[in-house]
């Protein structure tokens, strides 16, 4: 298993690219490219979720193969820092294979597998792919279930744009890789951008200041809460300091009783309820459609302050 961890720390593979572009949950992209860089060690050895995998995988191809007409076989391809070991091959198709409990009904959903996929028929040059994702038992049944089985066929010429991002995250992986094996002591914040860097040391400053603002506002409240109370205490209305400063206290009004009308809706409805379905039939007849412009949300940037110690 450790030759196999030191050749994957040789090349970029297909399992590397949904943590390079930072949609991985099992692994950052900075602690893939300190692995890379040979600055830190990669203890994962596998556990019963890759193990299950691996049992289940020749199953799921047989059974692929058997049902389309495939004759889909493992593949070994390297190219310069590239290295791609897809689960089938034929001349024309990828095919990537995946278990998991997390199920979703369209093949986009599951982009975490995709970008893989993608990546392989790029890197060997295949037009066509092939997803299978396969619903792990709760229980790891090594039995074969066709019903638990989703295939997803997909045409590269459909995802350039996500091809696009695809190799721009290499790329710009290697170029961070490099830097990486130049600065041992690296941090996550070197590899920012100068500008993007000096842009979210404003925004931090900024947001800082208003933290602060904050804090002055409900000290302001309490001070004037105080001084509301100790003037309504003394019974005085007004005064003047002596650089010109009016306070004024603004007495509490009572809460009074109001009259709001309203109608009654439930209870014109329980008392009239021909006329109620009477009046909806004949609205009815006036109803029509239009298209519209859904407008969507703007994305924004969440700043989250560090917490003072207490």
């Amino acid at each position: 298993m450790q030759n196999v961890r030191v050749d994957r720390d040789k090349y970029i593979g297909g399992s590397d690219i949904p943590i390079i572009m930072g949609i991985s949950q099992f692994k950052t992209r900075f602690d893939l490219l300190l692995e890379k860089a040979g600055l830190k060690e990669n203890t994962f050895d596998g556990n019963e979720y890759t193990e299950y995998g691996n049992v289940m995988e020749s199953k799921i191809r047989d059974y692929v193969n058997k049902q389309l007409g495939k004759s889909f076989v493992e593949g070994k391809h390297i190219d310069g820092d590239i290295r791609c070991h897809t689960d089938g091959e034929d001349y024309t198709t990828i095919l990537e294979i995946k278990t998991t409990s997390q199920i979703h009904n369209t093949v986009d959903e599951y982009k975490v597998y995709l970008v893989q996929l993608l990546f392989y028929m790029e890197h060997t040059n295949r037009q066509a792919g092939i997803l299978a994702v396969y619903d792990r038992p709760e229980d790891f049944n090594k039995e074969f279930d066709e019903n638990r089985l989703q295939l997803f066929t997909i045409r590269i010429e459909n995802y350039k744009e996500l091809l696009e991002q695809i190799n721009k995250a290499v790329e710009q992986f290697r170029i961070d890789l490099e830097k990486a094996k130049e600065n041992p002591f690296i941090t996550e914040e070197d590899l920012l951008p100068v500008d993007l860097t000096e842009i979210a040391n404003k925004v931090v400053l900024i947001e800082n200041k208003l933290a602060e603002y904050k804090a002055i506002e409900e000290e302001s409240k309490k001070v004037k809460a105080q001084l509301k109370k100790a003037m309504e205490d003394y019974g005085k209305k007004t005064w003047e300091t002596p650089n010109g400063t009016k306070i004024t206290l603004v007495e509490d009004t009572p809460d009074k009783e109001i009259e709001v009308e309203y109608y009654d809706e439930k209870r014109f409805i329980d008392e009239n309820a021909e006329l109620h379905e009477a009046y909806h039939n004949k609205l009815a007849e006036y109803k029509e459609t239009r298209k519209e412009i859904k407008k969507g949300k703007s994305g924004y940037v969440k700043i989250t302050l560090p917490k003072e110690d207490k």
